[in-house]
């Protein structure tokens, strides 16, 4: 057999694999959830010319769902790990992310009624090239700040509408109104939060847990920061919070390494601990391969902030 052969034979049984793993997934989930439940799979442009399929969940009485991309549970089946575990994971992704209530949509046609809640966040701009396009942006180091509309409810019900250039014609509007906008709102609305590594960790975790990591962390000299938002959603950039990274790096007299963790939160670390910054290119890397969701990866970069400047910049390892 040909290597070419040999290649397409593997290609198209992993294809057949995948097709099977759907339909399994789809049949399996129905179990778990409410009758009549609707639940699909649709395939979505994503992250630089990517067509990944995404998994959707209408529970009765809701028609907003969080998509779920299915390329990494794919990978992970295809490496050993017992389907139930993946389900399982799905599912709980699903509980954390869902919005329980109906929406009503038509209200998106009113900028008096959707401005107040128009706020941004940064994704990366590499890995985002087609969907850019599509929506309005301004540029930030190798990221990008984009917009959406936080949709109202409590705060363990994070739901969103991504803001498409589409919006901004029908609003008549310019994308500089939409930066004033987000920088009115995102604050007031999603408050910074900054805290040690292991208190968020043990906020997360069980107590037996908690307890273990917690231990591990504090026998380790290097002190780690998340900063984030109260609701843990799309904070990363409050790195763009005006005073923000001023007052932490005043707090902790020093200039500040920002490790990307995903597109929810940035780890900190005091420079002065950081004899070599390129170090920490494999925490990032890890992170990014086995710690976060494709689609909630932010960057493989790591940053500094300049305290005397004010400045963030891209660290060069």
């Amino acid at each position: 057999m040909s290597n070419n052969s040999f290649y397409q034979q593997t290609h198209t049984n992993q294809t057949d694999n995948y097709a099977l793993f759907k339909q399994q997934l789809l049949t399996s989930l129905r179990e778990f959830l409410p009758a009549d439940t609707r639940i699909s799979i649709d395939s979505f442009s994503h992250n630089n010319r990517l067509s990944l399929d995404g998994l959707t969940i209408l529970e009765p009485g809701s028609n907003i769902s969080p998509t779920i991309y299915l390329e990494s549970y794919f990978e992970q089946y295809e490496q050993g790990t017992d389907f139930t575990k993946i389900r399982q994971q799905i599912l709980q992704y699903y509980h954390e992310h869902r919005y329980v209530q109906n929406i009503d949509v038509s209200f998106f046609t009113s900028l008096v009624k959707v401005r107040p809640r128009i706020v941004y966040k940064l994704i990366h701009y590499g890995k985002n090239r087609e969907l850019l396009k599509e929506i309005p942006h301004f540029t930030y180091l190798d990221l990008a700040i984009t917009f959406y509309y936080l949709v109202p409810g409590e705060s363990s019900e994070n739901a969103s509408i991504l803001i498409h250039n589409s919006h901004l014609a029908f609003w008549n509007i310019s994308k500089d109104n939409l930066l004033l906008f987000a920088q009115q709102n995102t604050m007031q609305l999603l408050p910074d939060s900054f805290l040690p590594l292991t208190d968020l960790i043990c906020s997360i975790l069980p107590g037996a847990e908690a307890a273990e990591i917690s231990e591990e962390y504090s026998a380790n000299p290097l002190p780690m920061y998340v900063l984030t938002n109260k609701r843990r959603y799309f904070g990363a950039c409050c790195i763009l919070y005006p005073d923000v990274l001023k007052k932490i790096s005043e707090k902790l007299n020093d200039d500040l390494i920002l490790l990307p963790s995903s597109v929810h939160e940035f780890i900190l670390i005091p420079s002065r601990f950081a004899d070599h910054p390129g170090d920490f290119q494999n925490i990032v890397h890890e992170i990014n391969v086995t710690g976060v969701a494709p689609e909630e990866i932010l960057s493989d970069s790591i940053y500094f902030y300049n305290k005397g400047a004010d400045r963030v910049s891209l660290l060069q390892s």
